[in-house]
């Protein structure tokens, strides 16, 4: 075989001695020349690898996926940014337009999805120079007829609202109330800004209709209004809620305690919402985000609500001490609910006692969120006092809804420093339950072990079971005798289990046993996700 090296250099390859100093320059020079050879051949082993990437990419799956299916992804996406918000329809434009700038397949996909152009976004600092009602037209016409149509407005903050007026408030534009009066039709606004001047102040801008042509202000049909750094209300002659417009569903946040410096009887006053009335008895959804303490006017409020049929409170995490306790002394008579079948707490501590005061004869579902995830994404609960199932109880006996409600989802709290039967304990007032959400909710696993096999006393209709945002410690092998006792009915139709942060080491012989019998679905994923603005 002849060999590569120089045959004045054979002779030192084919033994140990070392090279003569004569020769070192030539051993070196070619040592250089080798390394340049290997520096060209990797880079052109780089440019083929890069060559052969590029046209596996051509064959990739990708490139197949149909439009109608990137249209679905895209949803998807969008909808964990939504999630991951505290509001539901805040700032998703800047994402929808990245994906329309990707390539032509992704833009024409986003273009043939009308469900990604539902909601319109408008900020305070884009009102005065765009043509907003063209722009509005435009986007609004890839919705192709799907209903329910949403227009955002948020405003730019100053420190006090009387700041905007006298700066010059740029959501108070023609170009916005020309939108609202002659624009294509929408079903949703949704308007936040610093104070109620600015939503005055641009409702005067709108001419009365001129002709029968009903505009876009007028057939609105939900509204949500977030006042986030002043509240005028004080006159009744002077209430925005005389501009609102007929709508089934109001959506309405008031700003922070801790903006005010009044006292209490201040904080009264400044809470007449007394014009409220017409638009309360209308209303069949009503959410309504404050954290003041002297909220004995609520409970007015509340008795308007005769048609309300979803009603929302969030008390925004208040931290004030006993925040509810005004609110819970001044019920002495109980709230009367007629119409009403979802309620949601959020945020809101003592819910027990504040249950106490409602009745809800129709009631057929009860969502309490009792803290809720802080803006990291920190997951945060709430230790509840030992009185929590009394006052469920209580809550459903006035209600007579013991048979009628059918979902009950508890979120962000902590019963791991409770009885063990705690749990247990709240369930037991809920015999009729199809449907149990445990979102965010620490308690000893063991409960399903001790109280599964009593299929007729612990859940004993339950059909969908979710836990939510388990720890990573949570032994779903607990599980296997609650399911199992209720295979043979084939009550139990669906478990979903999400976990904060991987996957628990047991769920694999969890998930086999779950399909031998093939009754029972169960959902695995990595984390999980909660809405803010529900």
């Amino acid at each position: 075989m002849e060999s590569d090296h120089p045959e004045h250099l054979a002779h030192i390859f084919a033994s140990n001695i070392p090279p003569q100093p004569l020769e070192i320059p030539s051993i070196e020079h070619a040592i250089e020349e080798t390394s340049k050879a290997i520096d060209e051949l990797q880079q052109r082993l780089q440019k083929l690898q890069h060559h052969r990437q590029g046209y596996r990419t051509l064959l990739s799956a990708v490139r197949r996926i149909p439009p109608e299916v990137l249209g679905e992804i895209f949803s998807f996406f969008l909808a964990i940014i939504r999630r991951r918000k505290e509001r539901v329809t805040h700032r998703l434009r800047v994402p929808l337009i990245d994906l329309c700038l990707v390539c032509r397949a992704w833009r024409d996909a986003a273009f043939s999805t009308p469900e990604l152009w539902t909601v319109f976004e408008i900020s305070s600092s884009s009102v005065p120079a765009s043509p907003l009602l063209e722009r509005a037209s435009q986007w609004f016409s890839r919705c192709k007829g799907i209903p329910n149509k949403t227009l955002l407005v948020y405003h730019r903050f100053h420190p006090r609202a009387h700041d905007c007026v006298q700066e010059g408030c740029n959501v108070a534009n023609p170009n916005l109330a020309k939108l609202l009066a002659e624009g294509p039709s929408f079903e949703n606004l949704v308007f936040e800004c610093t104070g109620p001047q600015c939503f005055r102040a641009l409702v005067g801008l709108m001419d009365s209709p001129k002709s029968e042509k009903i505009r876009p202000w007028d057939s609105i049909k939900s509204l949500g209004l977030g006042f986030h750094q002043d509240w005028d209300e004080v006159k009744p002659s002077n209430s925005i809620f005389h501009l609102v417009p007929s709508v089934t569903s109001l959506a309405l946040e008031l700003p922070d305690r801790y903006l005010f410096e009044t006292h209490d009887e201040d904080i009264q006053l400044l809470l007449r919402l007394h014009p409220l009335q017409p638009v309360l008895t209308n209303l069949t959804t009503f959410t309504f985000l404050c954290d003041w303490d002297n909220m004995a006017t609520l409970s007015g409020i509340l008795r308007l609500c005769i048609n309300t049929e979803v009603l929302t409170l969030d008390f925004k995490n208040s931290r004030r001490s006993s925040a509810l306790l005004p609110l819970v002394q001044f019920l002495h008579h109980e709230v009367l609910l007629p119409s009403l079948r979802i309620l949601r707490l959020r945020r809101v501590q003592d819910a027990a006692h504040f249950l106490q005061s409602f009745n809800t004869p129709l009631l057929v579902e009860l969502d309490i969120n009792f803290i809720g995830s802080d803006d990291e994404g920190t997951v945060r609960s709430f230790m509840p006092p030992e009185t929590l199932p009394y006052g469920l109880a209580s809550f459903v006996a006035r209600s007579r809804s013991k048979e009628s409600l059918r979902k009950l989802r508890l979120a962000s709290i902590d019963l791991t420093g409770t009885r063990p039967i705690f749990l247990k304990d709240i369930l037991g007032h809920f015999p009729a339950l199809t449907h149990l959400v445990l979102d965010n909710v620490q308690f000893d696993p063991f409960i399903f072990c001790m109280f599964g096999i009593d299929k007729k006393g612990f859940l004993p209709r339950v059909q969908v079971l979710e836990l939510l945002r388990l720890g990573r410690d949570f032994p779903l092998s607990f599980l296997s005798i609650f399911v199992s006792k209720r295979r043979p009915e084939n009550v139990l139709k669906k478990i979903v289990t999400t976990f904060r942060d991987f996957e628990p080491q047991d769920f694999d012989g969890l998930d086999r046993s779950l399909k031998l019998d093939g009754v029972v679905h169960v959902n695995m994923v990595e984390r999980g996700f909660t809405s803010g603005f529900t």
